[in-house]
């Protein structure tokens, strides 16, 4: 006992300092987390990152080569806003233990995105000159185009699509902090440039570039500068490849960091949130419980601020616009903040406006075609006011409205054979016919010109 009574003080100074040691770094931790990013700053570093072509990436300590996303580019994942977190990982990823980003830059011509809203990954480079935890690991690999990723592509997305784990024999060496994890099937495909990559997978006798394309090294400096020169030799979009063209996304993929939901270990990788100006539109993806409808990407971004907000980070709402100069391809508005934080220059959050009615009707009609010869169905829109006056570079938000109001019918997604060709007709009509009542598109038509569209009076047949 008495042991026990003169080694209790010092026990008790013992446990004093081990529970002030341990809740320091907390307190520390909570207190960084709680730093809050200047808008203006971050805008400029992504805008910077969007237009700087660089060619190589290094780690800032080791000198170790990295894939171009560690220096240059913007790495973005679009998500949906739901009773979930945007950075969580989704019952799909799980499944294949990685998730699907992107990876946009100056020199590709991406200007479609799956979704009106998601979120930036800091770049390791200015994660580190910000003296902000950097992510080292993770990065596996990238496709040129969609891949069409799932549980048959093993190694996290990445492997070949046949439900088997992937050779490794032509992989070679590497010393970063990330080789453990980053492969490319292309390597194993005996593919290194553009030109291999376009003989293998392209060609009449060849299937859908989706399923068959190879993946990229993400920590190869030559794999992505082949995988640029890949997405930009496609301008065209084709019936049996309709995703793998350049205005089209690449897939980037990140290994999970659980094999849960949970991927709070994201959060403090996020530089911001961002959302699509010009786009109101859901695409359909692998995993969907539900066909696809149009989302306010504004009121999604303010969700996901205020949702990463609650968890201590603080970090601005960006607006994307392709339409812009490549300098202003990024954009900060004080308004669309939904956190006062992120509010610059006292202007006070505001809600997002309701996005006005522009289809006042739309129902499918079966009538006879002179072009066909034949009854073809045919969706006859009637605009309301707002939608005949909308100027012709805002089709795609009238498109998203009409896509949303008839996209799931039958008679669209089962006669719709040329990709693009309602949205085709859709634009035709309104620059040509805007004051003429119904507009009618037929999903039977071809997807051909603008010019041919315009000379067949918005209904090109097939020939």
């Amino acid at each position: 006992m008495k042991k026990d009574r003169s080694d209790s003080p010092v026990l008790s100074r013992r446990i004093s300092f081990f529970i002030l040691a341990c809740t320091f770094p907390l307190w520390f931790s909570s207190a960084a987390a709680q730093t809050v990013s200047d808008p203006q700053d971050t805008l400029k570093r992504i805008n910077l990152n969007y237009n700087t072509l660089k060619d190589a990436c290094q780690e800032t300590d080791t000198g170790a080569a990295r894939g171009l996303y560690y220096c240059s580019g913007v790495t973005l994942r679009m998500v949906n806003d739901g009773p979930f977190n945007p950075w969580d990982y989704s019952p799909y990823a799980i499944k294949i233990g990685a998730t699907s980003y992107s990876w946009i830059r100056k020199d590709l011509s991406t200007r479609i995105l799956i979704h009106p809203a998601g979120f930036i990954l800091r770049t390791p480079t200015d994660a580190a000159a910000l003296k902000l935890p950097v992510k080292e690991q993770g990065f596996t690999c990238i496709y040129a185009f969609d891949g069409g990723t799932g549980p048959e592509r093993k190694w996290y997305g990445c492997g070949f699509f046949d439900s088997r784990e992937p050779p490794r024999a032509a992989q070679g060496a590497m010393n970063n902090r990330n080789a453990a994890l980053a492969y490319g099937t292309c390597a194993e495909a005996g593919v290194s440039t553009a030109e291999q990559w376009t003989q293998k997978y392209t060609g009449l006798m060849k299937g859908p570039i989706q399923y068959g394309q190879c993946s990229w090294n993400a920590e190869k400096p030559s794999d992505w500068k082949a995988m640029i020169r890949v997405h930009e030799s496609r301008p065209n979009t084709t019936n049996k490849d309709p995703f793998a063209f350049s205005a089209q996304v690449n897939e980037f993929m990140l290994k999970n960091a659980t094999t849960t939901n949970d991927g709070s270990e994201n959060m403090k990788y996020i530089d911001a949130f961002i959302y699509n100006v010009n786009s109101t539109q859901n695409f359909a993806t692998r995993g969907d419980q539900a066909p696809p409808k149009p989302e306010n990407g504004l009121n999604s971004a303010r969700n996901f601020q205020k949702k990463l907000h609650a968890q201590g980070y603080s970090v601005p709402i960006l607006r994307l616009d392709f339409t812009k100069p490549p300098e202003q391809r990024f954009s900060y508005v004080a308004a669309d903040q939904a956190i006062e934080p992120m509010v610059v220059g006292g202007v006070q959050p505001s809600p997002a406006a309701p996005a006005p009615d522009y289809i006042a009707s739309a129902n499918w009609i079966k009538r006879y075609d002179p072009g066909t010869r034949k009854d073809e169905w045919s969706l006859s829109v009637v605009p309301t006011a707002a939608g005949r006056a909308l100027p012709n570079e805002q089709l795609g938000i009238l498109y998203d409205q009409l896509f949303a109001l008839k996209g799931a019918d039958s008679n669209w997604r089962d006669n719709e054979r040329s990709v693009g060709s309602m949205r085709q007709q859709l634009g035709c009509v309104l620059v040509n016919y805007r004051a003429k009542t119904p507009w009618n598109l037929e999903p039977f038509r071809p997807a051909v010109s603008d010019s041919e569209t315009r000379a067949a009076g918005c209904n090109p047949v097939p020939r």
